[in-house]
């Protein structure tokens, strides 16, 4: 008889290309493979991430092995009476607690959800995201409960100083409710192997080695991938305003969802969403990541790597990675050393063969899909 897994993501992971989507994709990716000796069930809610007919299509073309469910987290919507009692009031108390707590569940979801594990009895749990980790209050005891952490949330709130010590102690009360704690980033393995007592794994979030040693002609001189997200928007913002007027002869391409925070200027190319990354990737020289904001490891950072491609950033960019130097980044929080940076990648060839070489090394290195794959083996023997 089969074991069964559950893997438990609010989001649609086939909806677009923000770094948490890729993630989720690569690990249902994953999973399917394992098909042979599990079933796997993916449960979303339905009525927060962009479920409609054709996204549920789009997922089950694409993991044919992977059962789809879907919860709403929101009461009745034809009895609004019912919908009332049964969403809006019970969430009068998780909206008091705003601030002392980072959880955005609710009872309805709570119940439903539990019920959904109960009958199913699943030998393996995976939970996305501390934030919606209760989820899993109230099943019955038996699965192997795995947390997916994929930011540490209580550092996204790190200027509200007067409640950080209590975010905190709620988001490790969280994570100690489970068996294993998934992270990646450094940074943050310390944090929760000091604070929860509970088994920690890095996974090494990894990429296909996309990369090319020959040397070959940059259709484009700058690329930023990006979803539109507030750390995106401020860090681009900020990129735009401050780095920009020094690159003056320099075109900046720019792809994702961020296009529409985004006005127009004369060297700079807008493409928002497009259906394939490779062939920009696969034809760039330089890649950005203005970030000023934000935690954990950044995935459009380890996806250019993946191409061999370096990265201009800035402190916040290398965030998680297991090496700060000599990893094919180039780091600044100055504006003019940024542009700098650029300039002399787009035109001293030695110094751009040297920065993309510790850029191919670092990702073989750390990021290569074969330790992901033997760590994930171990986990699901």
């Amino acid at each position: 008889m089969k074991k069964k897994i559950l893997y438990f993501m609010p989001d649609n992971p086939v909806s677009g290309k923000a770094g948490n989507l890729t993630r989720a994709s690569q690990m249902l990716h994953y999973l399917q493979r394992l098909s042979s000796n599990y079933d796997v069930d993916f449960l979303s809610i339905g009525d927060w991430g962009d479920w409609d007919e054709i996204n549920k299509e789009k997922f089950v073309s694409q993991y044919p092995n992977v059962n789809l469910h879907l919860i709403n987290r929101k009461g009745s919507k034809t009895n609004k009476l019912k919908a009332f009692f049964q969403y809006k009031l019970l969430n009068i108390i998780p909206k008091l607690l705003k601030g002392t707590s980072i959880d955005i569940t609710n009872p309805i979801l709570r119940n439903k959800v539990k019920n959904f594990i109960n009958k199913e009895k699943y030998d393996i749990i995976i939970i996305s995201y501390a934030s919606w980790a209760q989820v899993i209050d109230g099943i019955s005891k038996g699965p192997y409960l795995i947390i997916d952490t994929h930011d540490f949330i209580t550092a996204q709130s790190r200027k509200k100083t007067d409640k950080i010590g209590k975010l905190f102690q709620n988001e490790i009360q969280i994570l100690r409710k489970f068996d294993e704690i998934w992270t990646y980033s450094v940074e943050e393995e310390y944090i929760f192997e000091q604070f929860t007592d509970k088994k920690v794994t890095l996974i090494p979030v990894s990429f296909p080695l996309n990369f090319n040693k020959e040397k070959r002609t940059a259709t484009y001189d700058v690329i930023y991938v990006a979803s539109k997200n507030p750390h995106n928007i401020a860090g681009i913002n900020w990129f735009l305003k401050e780095v920009l007027p020094f690159l003056r002869d320099v075109k900046i391409h720019i792809i994702g969802r961020i296009c529409s925070e985004i006005g127009d200027y004369e060297n700079v190319v807008k493409y928002g969403m497009v259906d394939d990354l490779d062939d920009f990737y696969r034809n760039s020289r330089v890649a950005i990541c203005p970030m000023l904001s934000g935690t954990g490891i950044k995935i459009k950072v380890i996806e250019a790597l993946s191409y061999g491609i370096p990265v201009v950033t800035n402190r916040r960019g290398v965030d998680g990675l297991v090496n700060k130097k000599e990893n094919g980044c180039l780091v600044s929080d100055d504006p003019k050393i940024f542009a700098e940076d650029i300039n002399r990648l787009l035109t001293d060839q030695i110094f751009y063969d040297r920065t993309k070489n510790e850029a191919i090394s670092y990702f073989q290195n750390n990021h290569d899909p074969k330790l992901e794959e033997a760590l994930m083996n171990k986990i699901f023997k």
